[in-house]
């Protein structure tokens, strides 16, 4: 290739001519923060140069998250397009690159995975505008996307040129694989990724400013500049190969979660067992009464043992997350900050489905109030102790072990989000063997709406806060039901 003679230049647009990834990232973000789920920064990295139905249906992918790709895209180019003229700005020496090769008798074209209204606003804005282009070949126009070749393919075709025949400047591991698999020499500038992954290309520069014409026409082979600066988002986490959800370190597969499942759930049985025999002891000493045969019903010790396995269950599902390489134990279990209106939508989502409940419970002529909690409260002994346990403690426990730990491999799986709804409220309401069958199911089908505002919201905040709005409830109902009906509401 290199006896070929240049007689055209194809430019990527973001990230080659424009510091734009950062604004559509932060649109992207927003979009999907508008929805009800918090993603990060760095969950885009993987889908940068595929277009922004890639960019935006792989991050919903990774979160099994269901998303209307049209409305988001339409909401996300909205979002974008307000930031463009106060945020947006050409690299320096972008322009005086073009002009250059336009100056030396180059044909000029852009083959950008974006579509043409993201396109035309930033060309207009930097001062390259589409009137000044030879071609200009968007993602709507070709099937594929980067890194396959079709686009620029695409842009040698409306250049009238073979491939031989064009240099492709680049700045991405898709553009660069995307550029050689159509038989083109490339140039790649390092300016939103490092300059060891885009080694694949015949050339890397530190800057679009960096790269002169006789960079363009060759021939030279891996030659490499200084170490170049790079833009913000590239620091974040290093990329995989694009084009795909791919192997992005992330939460435990299904098998793993599993076990490390399993061990966390052996340490509360223990703990439960091991606060049983200390209460038992201590009981003794102290001379106060209780029965042995039936202590998981007495108030007293469920709050102590509550508190006590609630450290041993967080504290194991932090450390199983922290062990896990390429993702920070809080980004593993959901520990995301959210808006309070969101927030205040599953709560009341959470009420109204109590009301439901309870009313289905009156109408089949069963008790509201189970007769586990009325023993549990009338043996509590100190009732501030047993509504800590059962308002803070059991919530944040259950739902960093239900919700957060085991949610998140789950939804790695081939389970998907759905299927980890259902598989966490299912084992969430099997282990409430206090209560019979109807009990069980009720809080089932309450698990699935706790599932459903952890999904939606990528944050393990509202079902924690959901979990202790229904126990909140259902201590008031216990309160109500022993000082007015005698234990019989």
């Amino acid at each position: 290739m290199s006896g070929a003679t240049i007689q055209a230049v194809i430019f990527d647009m973001d990230g080659v001519l424009t510091d734009s990834e950062p604004l559509i990232n932060a649109a992207a973000v927003a979009m999907f923060r508008e929805r009800g789920l918090g993603v990060q920064t760095e969950d885009f990295l993987p889908f940068i140069g595929t277009g922004e139905d890639r960019y935006l249906g792989g991050v919903a992918e990774r979160y099994g998250f269901p998303l209307d790709l049209p409305g988001a895209k339409k909401r996300t180019y909205e979002i974008y397009l307000a930031l463009v003229p106060t945020r947006l700005a050409a690299f320096p020496g972008a322009q005086a690159l073009v002009h250059a090769c336009r100056a030396a008798g180059l044909k000029l074209a852009v083959a950008s995975s974006a579509d043409w209204i993201k396109i035309e606003a930033n060309l207009r804005k930097i001062g390259l505008p589409p009137e000044l282009w030879d071609a200009i070949v968007t993602g709507e126009d070709v099937g594929s996307k980067k890194p396959a070749p079709d686009i620029f393919l695409a842009a040698a075709r409306k250049l009238g040129l073979p491939p031989g025949a064009c240099t492709v400047v680049e700045d991405a591991v898709n553009g660069v694989q995307a550029a050689k698999a159509a038989g083109m020499r490339c140039v790649a500038v390092a300016q939103s990724f490092m300059p060891e992954l885009l080694q694949a290309a015949d050339l890397v520069r530190g800057t679009i400013a960096d790269v002169t014409l006789p960079d363009l026409s060759g021939p030279w082979a891996n030659a490499e500049s200084a170490l170049p600066p790079r833009l913000p988002i590239a620091d974040l986490a290093t990329p995989e190969p694009e084009g795909a959800p791919g192997p992005a370190p992330g939460p435990w597969g299904f098998w793993a979660t599993v076990g490390f499942g399993l061990l966390i759930a052996l340490a509360f049985v223990g703990a439960q067992m091991a606060c049983g025999v200390g209460y038992t002891i201590a009981g003794r000493i102290l001379r106060f009464r209780f029965d042995v045969r039936h202590i998981e019903q007495n108030g007293a010790f469920l709050a102590l043992a509550t508190l006590f396995t609630t450290v041993t269950t967080v504290g194991l599902c932090w450390l199983f997350a922290w062990v896990r390489q390429g993702i920070k134990a809080g980004d593993y279990l959901a520990v995301r900050r959210i808006d309070r209106r969101t927030l205040l939508k599953f709560c009341l989502a959470l009420i109204a489905l109590g009301v439901v409940s309870d009313g289905l419970t009156w109408l089949l002529g069963r008790p509201i109030v189970p007769e586990f909690m009325v023993r549990v409260y009338a043996t509590a002994g100190f009732p501030p102790l047993l509504w800590l346990a059962l308002i803070v403690a059991g919530p944040i426990a259950e739902e960093t072990f239900f919700r957060g730990f085991l949610f998140a491999g789950f939804a790695r799986s081939p389970l998907k989000g759905g299927g980890a709804i259902v598989l966490t409220a299912l084992l969430w309401s099997v282990i409430h063997q206090q209560y019979d069958v109807y009990g069980v199911v009720s809080i089932f089908v309450a698990g699935l709406l706790l599932g459903y505002a952890r999904l939606r919201t990528n944050s393990l905040f509202p079902s924690i806060a959901m979990h202790a709005l229904m126990n909140l409830i259902a201590t008031v109902e216990t309160v109500i039901s022993l000082r007015f009906f005698d234990g019989k509401l």
